[in-house]
């Protein structure tokens, strides 16, 4: 099951994009590549935009999307406003469509101490957009390790299972889309480097969960509504604008800080 969903910082984001389907030629040209100046590690290629990766927003049907592995400006082309429940402006980034089944994250804690977290180890991710199992919506498994653990000797998900290291599900759910390292979004709480394979992933970080499933791999990512509004009525058309102020007609019922207020929509 798929859902459209919301990814939201201190306002509102939402993974909504509504996109216009027509044929086209997408011309092939050089992956960028990009290395950690500092300590020579190459940021693994993402590219959210391929027919793997999208469900409405694939270049292949929309050639002025980004191309594989470019940074994207998040505040430059796919921020946009809607309306809360009273009436004010929200504002909501274009991050696609999402499954209800969260992904695992792998963060690094100390068995003798589960509460304290490895200084400088960064989280371990096993999938990337366009690979089966991928989620923005991740939930987090904490790997407990002994207290001589060097920081950042784990780098992938098959280290952690050649160690043996004990594995406890926490039931956080957080919002951490994948992006091509240079990507910006103001309105995210950070911007962060994680590991995917033995190589460097940037991802953006918005809010934390709690779901009432502590298991991945089945349907525990909260969810909310929004009612969203097509030119005519037709949802080929995309969505409906406000021509005096640039807004869609979107509204949300919930915004961050309400009780039923969810990410997802």
């Amino acid at each position: 099951m798929r859902r459209l969903r919301l990814l939201g910082p201190a306002t509102v984001v939402l993974a909504l994009s509504i996109g216009v389907a027509c044929e086209s030629t997408v011309e092939v040209s050089a992956v960028p590549v990009h290395v950690d100046s500092e300590r020579g590690i190459k940021f693994t290629s993402v590219d959210r935009f391929s027919d793997a990766a999208g469900t409405v927003m694939r270049r292949s049907e929309n050639l002025e999307l980004p191309g594989p592995n470019d940074p994207i400006d998040y505040d430059a082309d796919f921020l946009s406003h809607g309306l809360g429940p009273d009436v004010s402006d929200v504002s909501y980034y274009a991050f696609d469509v999402s499954p209800l089944k969260s992904a695992p994250v792998y963060g690094i804690s100390y068995a003798s101490d589960p509460s304290k977290r490895v200084d400088g180890q960064s989280p371990i991710f096993d999938h990337l957009p366009g690979e089966d199992g991928y989620n923005d919506f991740w939930q987090v498994i904490q790997v407990l390790v002994p207290d001589d653990y060097e920081p950042n000797s784990i780098r992938r998900f098959d280290d952690i299972e050649l160690a043996g290291y004990e594995l406890v599900d926490t039931g956080l759910i957080i919002n951490c889309p994948i992006i091509p390292y240079g990507s910006t979004a103001v309105l995210a709480d950070r911007s962060s480097d994680g590991w995917y394979k033995g190589e460097h992933v940037q991802y953006f970080s918005f809010e934390t969960q709690r779901s009432s499933v502590s298991n991945p791999g089945v349907l525990d990512v909260p969810y909310a509504v929004v009612r969203v509004i097509f030119e005519d009525n037709d949802p080929s058309k995309g969505m409906k604008i406000d021509h005096a102020t640039g807004k869609t007609r979107n509204v949300f019922d919930t915004v961050p800080g309400d009780e039923l207020y969810r990410v997802l929509r």
